[in-house]
């Protein structure tokens, strides 16, 4: 019989956590240094766990879900020297994860779905040349332009999207900022540096002519809502020509506006 009614017995723990936890893996996180009972009976050999085991266990377990090994955990919990290593390796599995959540979002992108999401977007550096556009063909043209003049002088981002940035009052306008990632070394004239920030996006399939379709629909979400938009809209393309071809129609560009 436990002395203590606020401790548990370790098939108690196993009942409270779940997840696939037995015996063997709570004895094994002991073994390795990771996990101490509140109480042993010294006689019995018993052990017995309060509550911060029971969620230290669930702790590890969800560390081990996003790829740490045991001794990483070990690491995580105790080793004060390894904190930033930890850290970045925890940030890295984020924006892995932050990148199958947004991928599944853009697969699920269809036509006159018109879903609100909260994002983050990245920081990132990007070349900038803004242009007023004759139309969207045109547009197109400027932003390839761009694309070609960034990678003369510098090597492109292979994880940030290229984007727009709408800079007129009117949706229809084409007074556009071109941005195409680029590298952190980069420091010509064309530099601008776009913090990390919360927003708000629709993930857009259609071509680009009927973006400004999207951008109603998000304005008027934030109208709606009392919610104050803290830059332009962007326009974020991430599925177009160089995937889909001439097939419009399954173009993926992700609007979204910067809030506070």
């Amino acid at each position: 019989m436990k002395k203590n009614p606020n401790l548990y017995q370790i098939g108690e723990v196993i009942n409270i956590v779940g997840e696939g936890v037995t015996r063997r893996i709570i004895l094994n996180y002991e073994d390795l240094g990771l996990l101490i009972p509140a109480e042993k009976d010294p006689n019995s050999g018993y052990r017995y766990y309060s509550a911060d085991n029971v969620l230290q266990i669930k702790s590890i377990r969800t560390l081990q879900s996003f790829g740490l090994s045991l001794k990483e955990c070990k690491e995580y919990y105790y080793d004060k020297s390894n904190i930033e290593k930890h850290l970045r390796r925890l940030m890295n599995l984020r924006e892995t994860l932050d990148r199958n959540i947004q991928n599944l979002q853009i697969r699920a992108a269809m036509d006159g779905n018109w879903a609100v999401h909260t994002v983050l977007l990245a920081r990132g550096v990007y070349f900038c040349r803004r242009y007023k556009c004759a139309d969207t063909k045109d547009a197109a043209i400027k932003l390839r332009e761009t694309y070609i003049a960034a990678s003369k002088c510098t090597n492109i981002s292979k994880v940030n999207k290229m984007f727009t940035v709408r800079h007129g009052t009117e949706d229809s306008t084409n007074d556009l900022l071109m941005c195409i990632p680029v590298e952190d070394s980069f420091y010509g004239s064309e530099r601008v540096e776009f913090a990390a920030t919360k927003a708000l996006c629709i993930y857009f399939r259609g071509p680009y002519e009927q973006i400004g379709t999207a951008i109603n629909e998000l304005k008027n979400y934030i109208e709606k809502n009392n919610i104050k938009a803290q830059d332009k809209f962007r326009s974020i393309y991430l599925e177009g020509p160089p995937q889909r071809g001439t097939n419009t129609a399954d173009y993926i560009t992700q609007v979204a506006v910067p809030i506070s």
